[in-house]
């Protein structure tokens, strides 16, 4: 039967029996129907409009930060800390650096120093010898007026293992650096392009022994130190707290104790869980021609480091 006479005319069929196209048609549009009929269903049950359903689950950055500042401990106070490194004979400090981990502001802050320096009627080197990282922690804090919690002695092969545990990060020089330096039993070579590049645990002890041996720009070795601690100590490696801290300790001589990691594992969780939201402070370190803090440099170490 024809339908209108005109282009666009429409014939329907005089027979009864329906083509496999317009079943498979007649079933997919059944299906729609049913499905649709359950989501409109679902949709009114769960949810008081469409706007509702499509904003579940999403979360803003600000939202997400308030979110994580509210499960975080509360902590409080300032721990200083003592780093250093040397050869495997345990006869010469490659570096050495002081480290606050600030929990009142949430910051670091890092004071690189001289391995030869004068500590009024002593050296650090000669008070290393003399007494280890102990002793040269007690002579730091009566040299500089202010306490120095811990401190922590590796040598070169144990600092770059724990480096390397860690995890690599990015680093961002602003010359090429091709070096090899020391004596021979205690060579050392470094290689880094300019620009930004991916380091980890040898490229970290060698770069911080160039600073301090060769170009003696600590300005640079702080950089250093403040880019390495928030990307090595995040929300990963948090979860494997416990291992990394045995690994330290095997790693290193130091007066940390298993008690005060565990008493400050609220710290932890904080410094990793906002390793990219902590404010970084430089203390500039200057010696004079006899290689002792200038006045000034002392000011500045005091006044980022006094609790």
């Amino acid at each position: 039967m024809k339908i209108f006479k005109n282009r666009g005319d429409i014939y329907i069929s005089k027979t009864k029996k329906m083509s496999n196209q317009a079943k498979i048609l007649y079933a997919l549009l059944a299906v729609i129907v049913v499905f649709t009929a359950v989501f409109t269903s679902y949709l009114h049950k769960n949810y008081s409009s469409a706007a509702d359903f499509f904003a579940r689950g999403e979360v803003t950055t600000t939202e997400k930060e308030e979110n994580i500042k509210e499960i975080l401990p509360e902590t409080e106070g300032k721990t200083n800390y003592l780093i250093m490194e040397t050869d495997e004979s345990k006869e010469t400090l490659h570096y050495i650096f002081l480290i606050q981990a600030d929990k009142d502001n949430r910051a670091y802050k890092a004071a690189a120093l001289s391995p030869d320096m004068n500590l009024g009627s002593t050296t650090v080197i000669k008070e290393y010898k003399t007494s280890g990282g102990a002793g040269l922690k007690a002579k730091f804090t009566e040299y500089l007026g202010f306490e120095i919690d811990y401190y922590a002695d590796f040598d070169s092969g144990g600092f770059i293992e724990l480096v390397n545990k860690l995890g690599s990060y990015v680093y961002t020089s602003n010359e090429k650096i091709d070096y090899s330096g020391n004596k021979e039993d205690d060579k050392y070579t470094l290689k880094i392009k300019e620009g930004e590049q991916t380091i980890s645990g040898s490229e970290t002890s060698n770069l911080l022994r160039y600073f301090t041996e060769k170009t003696k720009n600590y300005s640079a070795e702080n950089e250093l130190i403040l880019k390495a601690l928030p990307e090595l100590l995040n929300e990963e490696n948090y979860e494997n707290a416990d291992s990394l801290f045995k690994l330290f300790m095997k790693n290193c001589t130091t007066d940390i104790t298993v008690r005060d990691f565990e008493n400050g594992k609220n710290g932890v969780m904080v410094f990793c869980t906002l390793s990219t939201d902590l404010t970084l402070y430089s203390a500039t370190t200057e010696f004079d021609d006899t290689n002792t803090l200038t006045s000034s440099s002392i000011k500045n170490i005091k006044g980022y480091f006094s609790k």
